[in-house]
C-alpha cells in the first residue's frame, strides 16, 4: 500500500524530519519529490529564543526528499532544502537565503504478522553558518536564520496498516522516537553558548486511497506532528502541528501533491501556517 509521501518543510517553524513512515522501499524501487513550501508568521523566534516582535516573516523552501531501497527491507532517506527567509521590520526587509537543514539516514523495515513497522535514523546537518549575519552589527538580529545551527541525531520507530470499509480504502500511520540536539555548531562558527534539550517527537495519520473505475487516483489525508521536550526551556522548539493534503497521480509513477499545514500550539516558536506542493515520481 502507498502512503502519503508528506513532507513539510516551511520554513523553521514546520517540522524538519523527512518522515518515511513504516513502508519501506527495496532494492529497485524508489520515491523522489521535487517541492516548495510557504510558512507565514506575524512573528519571528531566532535560534536564542529571542522574538523579532513587529515582523512579518515568510520563509519559502525548495526542496528535494528521496526514498532509496538499497536491499531488501532497507532504504535511505534523504531531504535537501534551499531556504528563503524574509522579516519585514518597519517596512525594510531584511533577507536571508542559503542551504537549510539537510536530513539524511536509513531505515529499516519488516512486516509483523500483518504489521508494517520500521526503525529509522536519522540525521540533521546544517548547510548554512548563521555567524555570517554578523557582518550586518547591530542589525544582525533582525535577519531570520535559517535554523538552529547544531546537529540533530534523530531515532523514529514507525507503524501502520491498510485498513478498508466497504469500498474506502486508507490506511493508519504513527511514529514516534527520540531527538538528541548535540552541541556540534555544524551551521554555526561562533558556537554559541547554548544547550537545546531533547525531546520526543511524534506524528499521527489518517489517509485515503481513492479509486475511479479501478484505477488508483491518488491519496489524501489529514495528520498531526510534533515534538514534545523533556524538559521546559527558553531555547529549545516545541510544537504541535495540523496538517491536510492529498496527491493526483497524472501519469505511470507520477503525481502532483499540495498540502496546508498549520502550527497550533507553540514554544520557543512562531506559530502560523503554510502551504505545499510538489511533484513526486515513485516506482
Amino acid at each position: 500500500m502507498r502512503r502519503a509521501g508528506l513532507t513539510i518543510l516551511a520554513g523553521l517553524m514546520l517540522c524538519d524530519t523527512a518522515s518515511a513512515g513504516p513502508w519501506v522501499r527495496d532494492l529497485g524501487h524508489a520515491y523522489v519529490k521535487g517541492g516548495y513550501s510557504r510558512f507565514a508568521a506575524s512573528t519571528f523566534v531566532q535560534p536564542d529564543g529571542s522574538t523579532v516582535d513587529g515582523t512579518d516573516y515568510l520563509g519559502q523552501t525548495s526542496h528535494l526528499y528521496g526514498e532509496v531501497g538499497l536491499a531488501k527491507g532497507l532504504q535511505a532517506v534523504f531531504n535537501v532544502p534551499f531556504v528563503g527567509s524574509r522579516n519585514i521590520i518597519s517596512d525594510v526587509s531584511y533577507i536571508n537565503r542559503w542551504g537549510g537543514d539537510l536530513n539524511a539516514g536509513l531505515e529499516y523495515g519488516r512486516v509483523l504478522g500483518k504489521i508494517p513497522v520500521s526503525l529509522q535514523v536519522l540525521s540533521k546537518l546544517p548547510l548554512y553558518d548563521n555567524s555570517d549575519l554578523s557582518i550586518y552589527g547591530a542589525s544582525a538580529s533582525r535577519f531570520p536564520a535559517i535554523g538552529d545551527g547544531q546537529v540533530d541525531l534523530t531515532a523514529l520507530l514507525a507503524v501502520g496498516g491498510g485498513v478498508s470499509v466497504g469500498p474506502v480504502r486508507g490506511w493508519l500511520a504513527g511514529e514516534i522516537g527520540y531527538r538528541h540536539r548535540t552541541e556540534w555548531w555544524l551551521g554555526d562558527s561562533s558556537a554559541p553558548d547554548r544547550t537545546y534539550l531533547d525531546g520526543v517527537p511524534w506524528s499521527a495519520q489518517v489517509g485515503w486511497s481513492p479509486t475511479l473505475k479501478g484505477r488508483d487516483m491518488g491519496w489524501a489525508f489529514v495528520s498531526a506532528n510534533g515534538i514534545q521536550n523533556f524538559q521546559t526551556d527558553t531555547v529549545t522548539q516545541q510544537f504541535v502541528q495540523a496538517n491536510v493534503g492529498g496527491a493526483l497521480k497524472i501519469a505511470k509513477g507520477f503525481a502532483v501533491e499540495v498540502g496546508y499545514s498549520a502550527i497550533v500550539s507553540a514554544r520557543s516558536s512562531a506559530p502560523g501556517s503554510g502551504i505545499n506542493g510538489g511533484l513526486s515520481w515513485s516506482r
